[in-house]
């Protein structure tokens, strides 16, 4: 009977390890299905700058480009060559695909990161519930999907070359988010376990955005890395029109003009001799300086709404961090610095809603890996406190998305493109 018990024993305590081990996976796959069904079952055409990406082909035009987002559209590029489609068909299927890689990302991080597998599946249910799969522009997938996959990379300790790739990657996502591989780039680099290490990152980066950019270059030269707004670039086109979407609203007399396809008008009151964002900021500091005002207090509303409950969390969190006397781990600061690709949210344009796609699974890991860091404290009576408060917080935020999800679910046949304000 002892040798009975102990193989039923031994038995049960291998398919527990089993389902630890595939929970998060199967979690994984389950809400990437539910994502597709919904999407597939509500199909749209693209708009804006989702039908620009679209178009993407590896023929000229067309081919992948630095300037327009050169990752979404090799992703989209490589879709296209390998599924036939146009439409509302093709738009549906990029949209499952970026929900997959944004969810797949956004698993891997949490399982890098997180010790305890209630909390990376939390982390997936705060990333699903806040609709941001089914979000319309799927570059913002895309982009936040390649930062989680870099970051996840380097704290699971892949090879620098390719941690140093995904960086490549993740720069060429969108024009400003160079500036976060950068970042991530120099503070790995300076965190090295060795020379040779810091060596084989930095070249890995640059080895893979010379490859990635060199067929580009080649075929249009120095074209290649411009054409996109006109002579002043993308960001003071960019500019331009956040610039007269924020004033617009503000004007006393008659309907104003469009601000997003009349924002000449607006610039040519403000800023009459700026052709760049250089003439901007020099020759026009007060008013440029207003207007980085405005589009800060702009992202702090649209943050709240986003993080609604769970920003109610972070000072209870952060102050029993500090109370347990834990010193921040550098997989923690990285973090922090990815969130350096906010800057230009507001330096030339303002948040929008959709922008905060790349970053919302990053500040849900890192309020969880802060919850994880109190949850060690050894003093119960500073622990539970801290622990029942942030808990009522995360509790509601979580209600609060599945809430919203439903309603977005039960409005989805009415909707164009949409999920939540923007």
């Amino acid at each position: 009977m002892g040798a009975i018990a102990s193989s039923i024993a031994t038995e049960t305590e291998g398919r527990r390890r089993i389902l630890r081990r595939f929970a998060i996976p199967l979690l994984t796959l389950t809400l990437v299905g539910l994502a597709g069904v919904v999407i597939l079952a509500n199909p749209r055409e693209a708009v804006w700058d989702q039908q620009a990406l679209l178009a993407a082909s590896f023929r000229a035009p067309d081919h992948p480009s630095p300037v327009r987002g050169f990752t979404s559209q090799l992703v989209v590029a490589s879709y296209r060559a390998l599924t036939p489609g146009e439409g509302a068909g093709l738009n549906s299927g990029i949209r499952v695909v970026a929900a997959a890689m944004y969810l797949a990302a956004a698993a891997w991080l949490a399982a890098s990161l997180l010790q305890r597998r209630a909390l990376v599946a939390l982390l997936l249910a705060f990333v699903f519930s806040s609709q941001f799969p089914l979000l319309w522009l799927s570059s913002e997938l895309f982009t936040g999907a390649f930062l989680m996959a870099a970051i996840a990379a380097w704290v699971t300790g892949a090879s620098p070359w390719i941690v140093g790739a995904l960086l490549a990657l993740l720069g060429l996502c969108k024009p400003d988010v160079i500036v976060v591989s950068v970042v991530l780039l120099a503070y790995w680099v300076h965190r090295r376990a060795s020379r040779t290490e810091g060596l084989a990152l930095a070249g890995g980066f640059a080895v893979a955005l010379c490859a990635l950019l060199l067929p580009g270059t080649i075929a249009d030269g120095i074209d290649y890395f411009r054409g996109y707004g006109g002579s002043g670039g993308r960001s003071f086109a960019s500019f331009g029109q956040h610039y007269a979407a924020l004033v617009a609203p503000l004007q006393l007399t008659g309907p104003p003009p469009n601000p997003w396809t009349e924002s000449g008008i607006y610039m040519a009151r403000q800023f009459p001799d700026a052709r760049n964002m250089s003439d901007v900021v020099f020759g026009h500091l007060p008013r440029y300086a207003n207007f980085v005002a405005l589009a800060t207090v702009r992202g702090l509303f649209r943050a709240g709404y986003l993080f609604h409950y769970v920003a109610l969390a972070i000072p209870c969190l952060v102050w029993g961090w500090r109370r347990g006397g834990f010193a921040p781990h550098d997989r923690e600061k990285t973090l922090l610095l990815s969130l350096v690709g906010v800057l230009p949210f507001v330096l030339f344009a303002y948040p929008h809603i959709r922008y905060f796609a790349r970053y919302y699974p990053v500040v849900i890991v890192l309020v969880l890996a802060t919850l994880e860091r109190v949850l060690a404290m050894a003093d119960p009576d500073a622990r539970r406190p801290i622990l029942v408060t942030s808990g009522l917080c995360i509790a509601a935020a979580l209600v609060e998305n599945l809430q919203r999800l439903a309603d977005g679910l039960a409005g989805a046949p009415s909707l164009s493109v949409y999920w939540f304000p923007d």
